[in-house]
């Protein structure tokens, strides 16, 4: 079976403290993201069941 996959380069510490903090930028857009959209979700109107509901 063959690998297509290509390793990552091996490169140094600036180079890849670089690399780090770009990703680390990305990484905290997205949680800043996920954590707005999950607030503006708590955020919605509520709706009424009128269903009695029996848990057991």
């Amino acid at each position: 079976m063959t690998q297509d996959m290509k390793t990552p380069p091996v490169v140094s510490q600036e180079a890849w403290e670089g690399a780090y903090e770009e990703m680390l930028v990305k990484e905290k857009t997205l949680t800043r993201a996920r954590d707005a959209l999950a607030a503006e979700r708590r955020r919605m109107p509520w709706m009424e069941v009128k269903k009695d509901y029996v848990f057991d």
